[in-house]
C-alpha cells in the first residue's frame, strides 16, 4: 500500500510478507507511480531474503541493500583506513609499521586466496590462519621495504617474530576492519582474536655495579640521557624532545605529555635532578629545548641516539641484546628504556606506592608491574618476618647459646631492616642511635 501523509509530502509504503510487516519512506519518490516502483523493489529483495536458508548466505548476497556498504579492496583498505577518525594520532613511523604489517596480510590473502579481494570476503577463518602462520614461521613476505628517517630499507626478515610484533600485525589489522566495518558493510570484524601471550624477553633493569659502571664513564652525549632516565623514568624521544617549556623551576616539576601515549605526567624534580638542569639551562643557550644537540639528532636520525646509547653500554662491557629460543634476530634487553624498569625497580624496593609510580611513568606494562610489586611485596616480606626470627631459639635447650644466638639475630635484623629504610627514616635512626 503507498500513501502520502500530505500534500506535496513524503510517500510511504507499507506491507506485509511471511507474517511480518514493512513500512518506510520511499526515497526520492516524488509521484505515487515512482513510489510503487520502490515498493516493488523492496517488495522483490524482501522475496528474495526469505528465500535464503543461512544467515551468513543471506547477510552475503544482501549486504549492499540491507547495510549501504560497498566493496572495499584489500589492496586499498589500509589507505583508507587513514582517513577515518582515530583514537590518538599516530607518528609516521608507526604510520609505515602498520602500513607494511597489513601488506603482508594482503600478500598472504593474494597467495593463499587469490579470489579474495575484499574485506567482506574475509572470514574468520582466513584471519586465523594467518596469525598462525606469521606465530609459527614469521612473515609472509620475506622481503621487507619501509622508508626510516627519509630513506628507503630493505632486508630480510627472520624465520620468527616476536609475541609482541605477532600482536602489532593482529591489532593493525582489526583496526583496519574496525575502522572500515561500516563502509564494507562487515557484519563481523574476522581479527577479533585474542592477542597472544608476550614473551618474556623484555628490556632488563641495570644492576647496582652496572649502574655504577654506567655513571662513573657518562660522556657529554650520554650524560644527559642517563641523568634524566635513572630520576624520571621518561623515554629516549621524551628526554630528546624536552623543551624548557616543560619544565616549572618555581613549582620544582616536570610536566610533559609524553610523545608515545599522549598523557600528561607530573614529575617532581628531586634537589639533584633541580641542580643538574639549572646548570644545562646556562649550557643551552637560547634553544628551546633542554638538550639542543640530541633533541637535533632525534629529529634527523631517532636511531642514531639509540645507536650511541647501546655503543656506550657495549663499550663498558654491558650486553645489550639477547637471541631468544626459536628466533634468529637478537632483541634489546638492556638499553637507555631499561632505566625506566630500573626506576621501577628502586620505587618498589623504597615502598614508593604503586600510584605513585605509575603517575610519574605514565603507565606500566605487565612486565613493568610484575618487577616493581615483586621487589617490593619481598621487602614487605623480610620487614614482617623479623617478628618471626627468635621462634628457632624457644627451642634450643642451651641458655647461654640463647643470650649469644639472640645477639648475633638481632644485629643481622637490625643490618637487614636498615637496608631496607628510606633516606629520612636513616637520617633519623643515625640521629638516635648517636644520643645513646
Amino acid at each position: 500500500m503507498i500513501r502520502q501523509k500530505r500534500s506535496g509530502g513524503l510517500y510511504y509504503y507499507e506491507f506485509m510478507a511471511n507474517g511480518r510487516r514493512y513500512y518506510g519512506a520511499c526515497e526520492n519518490c516524488t509521484t505515487k507511480r515512482a513510489a510503487e516502483a520502490y515498493e516493488k523493489k523492496i517488495r522483490a529483495v524482501v522475496t528474495k531474503a526469505s528465500e535464503q536458508k543461512n544467515v551468513r548466505v543471506l547477510i552475503e548476497n544482501f549486504r549492499d541493500e540491507l547495510s549501504g556498504g560497498v566493496k572495499i579492496g584489500l589492496a586499498d583498505a589500509f589507505e583508507r583506513s587513514l582517513l577515518k577518525p582515530h583514537r590518538k594520532k599516530s607518528s609516521e613511523q608507526v604510520k609505515a609499521q602498520k602500513r607494511e604489517a597489513f601488506r603482508d596480510f594482503v600478500a598472504f590473502m593474494a597467495e593463499k586466496y587469490p579470489n579474495v579481494k575484499d574485506l567482506a570476503s574475509v572470514q574468520k577463518r582466513h584471519a586465523e590462519e594467518y596469525i598462525g602462520w606469521i606465530s609459527e614461521y614469521g612473515r609472509f613476505q620475506k622481503n621487507v621495504c619501509y622508508i626510516r628517517n627519509g630513506k628507503q630499507v630493505n632486508r630480510q626478515t627472520g624465520s620468527g617474530l616476536s609475541a609482541r610484533t605477532v600482536n602489532l600485525y593482529l591489532t593493525t589489522a582489526k583496526e583496519v576492519f574496525r575502522l572500515l566495518a561500516q563502509d564494507a558493510g562487515l557484519v563481523d570484524n574476522p581479527f577479533d582474536i585474542t592477542t597472544i601471550g608476550k614473551s618474556e624477553e623484555t628490556r632488563e633493569a641495570f644492576s647496582n655495579s652496572e649502574l655504577k659502571m654506567i655513571f662513573e664513564n657518562l660522556d657529554d652525549f650520554t650524560r644527559p640521557l642517563f641523568t634524566m632516565a635513572i630520576t624520571t623514568a621518561l623515554r629516549e624521544g621524551d628526554i630528546c624532545t624536552l623543551k624548557w617549556s616543560d619544565i616549572n623551576f618555581r613549582e620544582r616539576v616536570l610536566r610533559r605529555i609524553m610523545n608515545k601515549t599522549g598523557y600528561m605526567v607530573e614529575i617532581p624534580l628531586s634537589g639533584e635532578l633541580y641542580d643538574y638542569l639549572m646548570d644545562q639551562r646556562k649550557l643551552s643557550g637560547d634553544s628551546e629545548y633542554v638538550f639542543p644537540q640530541h633533541a637535533a639528532m632525534y629529529q634527523t636520525n631517532r636511531s642514531g641516539v639509540s645507536y650511541r646509547v647501546k655503543s656506550f653500554l657495549e663499550g663498558i662491557g654491558i650486553k645489550t641484546t639477547r637471541i631468544p629460543k626459536g628466533r634468529s634476530r637478537a632483541v634489546s634487553i638492556k638499553d637507555l628504556h631499561s632505566c625506566r624498569h630500573t626506576f621501577c625497580y628502586y620505587a618498589g624496593l623504597r615502598g614508593i606506592p604503586l600510584a605513585v609510580v605509575q603517575s610519574i611513568v605514565g603507565h606500566m606494562t605487565p612486565e613493568m608491574t610484575k618487577h616493581y610489586t615483586a621487589h617490593a611485596t619481598m621487602e614487605d616480606k623480610r620487614r614482617n618476618m623479623l617478628a618471626m626470627s627468635n621462634l628457632v631459639q624457644l627451642t634450643s635447650a642451651d641458655s647461654d647459646c640463647h643470650s649469644e644466638k639472640s645477639i648475633d639475630t638481632m644485629r643481622r635484623d637490625l643490618h637487614d631492616l636498615i637496608k631496607t629504610l628510606p633516606r629520612d627514616k636513616l637520617e633519623k635512626l643515625i640521629a638516635y642511635v648517636r644520643q645513646l
